[in-house]
């Protein structure tokens, strides 16, 4: 019974987590908490599956093709930061840098050709080839070198005997080590075989959603209906008339809902489908595992448990059956403790937000307010730990609820409020972050712009844009990387740097409008590296060279 008692208290948090799965604005019509509970599962399946039904499809997409832009902007207030930083050094030429890339899966191959640019000047160019099978990787950048850089990652990970034998004192601690590395190096066969292509990895929505269904209505009809009472929630001044519902579960519930998903999931045919499609990458019979570790907890899960409440959940419902409010809380010998609540009432446009995570001193919480109209939301709240402010948020015509899911708009702008104290003041207390999003359905593109402020003025803006479009990749010839060069062969990475040419990447450095003594600079700092590259110093000179600087100092 004791180990009964235990487990009850390890699922607690899941049991929690499971409820907070159907939280939401949704709409029901309810006359007990199962009945709110069911229909708010039903909105958010219903929810989930457009979102699904999107994924899917632009998941699609992105097997054919994707393009994506990412640029880094020095604003006028990071010039001037840097070059007080610098002690003087002038920055005024640098502007933007840039990386364009466009990428294709196809058969089991990933394909990126990337642009870089400096000042929206070309730079270099950057080709990679991923061979998601083998696990080798192909790169070029073709200013610097025609020569391809071949890099097999499981090779990568190869330890010679000599070293095993320095790393370990046993030689079963050797085969161990063995063992879990070819594991390892199977896992990421399979990840990236996943990778390759998802759609057939991917359950589609119809799984998704009768999975969804089937697991939530049990978890809801293993709680015990509570009590209901008209309440009024309040949050900044913003209150609605509710109607709470409360619902316990208990040890007996805890208990009859484990057994009743792991029956179900023993004879559940299309967890069973999705399993085996799994089975079919991971080369492991994951249904026969499911039913192993099902059979197992099952025995394990012996006695029949008390009327003891683990979670108390509560549910408020407003007039127009909208769920507007929620909390969790985790039952002892004490009391109740909350440890997770969410009201958000709102009235003529306005409402306001108050989350909370956490019990006793220990909590997060974010509220606020705000005001909506025809979709977009503005308002500003406020992020803190332990009661202490660290975090203000404001939304600028935010979308709530994009016509179509994951395709957002609006603004988002993030500044610190922990000032600290006179003692130890906070070096980020000036520092802020503006989020721009800007995204088109129709045309499957998203924009976001992350600029980084200080007292209000920008410092640097990094953009990144991306969406899908007809790929026009070129994959190089296989002639090409038979005769790549492999770096984990002794004296590929000499061979490599020594047909190194920084000739083209300097002269587009210039023309983009980089000093010349910058250029200059850079020259002979590459010149210098390439040098110790090609011809280290040996253990005698560094000596001598260390012994000089000892005694100058």
């Amino acid at each position: 019974m004791k180990r009964t008692r235990t487990l009850f208290r390890k699922i607690t948090a899941a049991a929690a987590a499971s409820t907070l799965l159907l939280s939401g604005s949704s709409t029901v019509l309810a006359a007990s908490y199962q009945e709110a509970e069911k229909a708010a599962l039903s909105q958010f399946i219903k929810g989930f599956s457009s979102y699904w039904d999107v994924v899917m499809e632009d998941q699609e997409k992105a097997m054919a093709g994707t393009k994506a832009v990412m640029t880094l902007k020095l604003e006028d207030g990071g010039k001037t930061l840097l070059s007080a930083a610098s002690g003087g050094m002038d920055f005024s030429w640098l502007n933007t840098l840039t990386m364009d890339m466009t990428a294709a899966v196809t058969e089991g191959k990933e394909i990126v050709n990337g642009a870089i640019l400096l000042n929206d000047s070309p730079l270099c160019n950057m080709n990679m080839y991923m061979d998601l099978n083998e696990l080798v990787e192909y790169l070029q950048i073709p200013e610097l070198s025609e020569t391809w850089m071949k890099m097999p990652l499981l090779d990568s990970l190869e330890i010679s005997e000599e070293e095993l034998a320095q790393t370990f004192e046993s030689e079963e601690e050797m085969q161990a080590y063995m063992e879990y590395m070819e594991a390892y190096k199977a896992s990421m066969k399979n990840n990236f075989k996943v990778l390759s292509d998802l759609t057939s990895f991917l359950p589609d929505t119809a799984t998704v959603s009768a999975l969804l269904d089937r697991y939530g209505n049990i978890i809801i009809d293993s709680t015990a209906e509570g009590t209901s009472s008209e309440e009024t929630i309040s949050v900044e001044g913003i209150s609605e008339d509710c109607t709470v519902y409360e619902s316990q579960i208990t040890e007996v519930g805890v208990l009859s809902m484990m057994k009743n998903i792991l029956t179900t999931a023993k004879e559940d045919q299309e967890l069973k489908g999705l399993l085996d499609k799994w089975s079919e990458t991971s080369g492991e019979d994951l249904n026969a595992q499911l039913q192993t570790n099902a059979d197992a907890l099952l025995a394990d899960l012996t006695g029949e448990g008390s009327d003891a409440a683990v979670v108390t959940s509560k549910a408020w419902v407003n007039a127009d059956g909208k769920i507007i409010g929620r909390e969790i809380s985790a039952e002892d010998e004490t009391g109740s403790i909350p440890v997770f609540t969410w009201k958000n009432p709102s009235s003529d446009e306005k409402s306001a937000l108050f989350i909370e995570f956490g019990a006793g001193e220990e909590t997060m919480t974010f509220t606020g307010t705000g005001q909506s109209s025809e979709g977009l939301l503005n308002g500003e709240y406020v992020f803190a730990v332990n009661s202490v402010k660290m975090l203000g948020i404001k939304a600028e015509n935010l979308e709530t609820h994009p016509k179509v899911p994951g395709y957002y708009n609006g603004k988002i702008g993030v500044s610190v409020l922990d000032a600290g104290t006179e003692e130890a003041p906070n070096p980020l207390a000036a520092f802020g972050l503006d989020i721009n999003v800007a995204s088109d359905a129709e045309a499957k593109t998203n924009q976001v712009d992350f600029t980084v402020t200080n007292s209000g003025a920008a410092l640097v803006t990094l953009s990144v844009n991306g969406g899908y479009a007809d790929a026009s990749v070129s994959a190089p010839e296989q002639a090409v990387l038979d005769a790549s060069l492999d770096i984990t062969e002794e004296g590929a990475e000499t061979s490599y740097i020594q047909g190194m040419d920084w000739t083209a990447i300097l002269d587009n450095a210039s023309a983009a409008g980089a000093p010349a003594e910058l250029v200059g600079a850079f020259d002979q700092m590459i010149q210098q590296a390439v040098d110790n590259a090609l011809n280290p110093p040996q253990e005698e000179e560094i000596t001598e060279t260390e012994s000089a600087a000892d005694a100058a100092a």
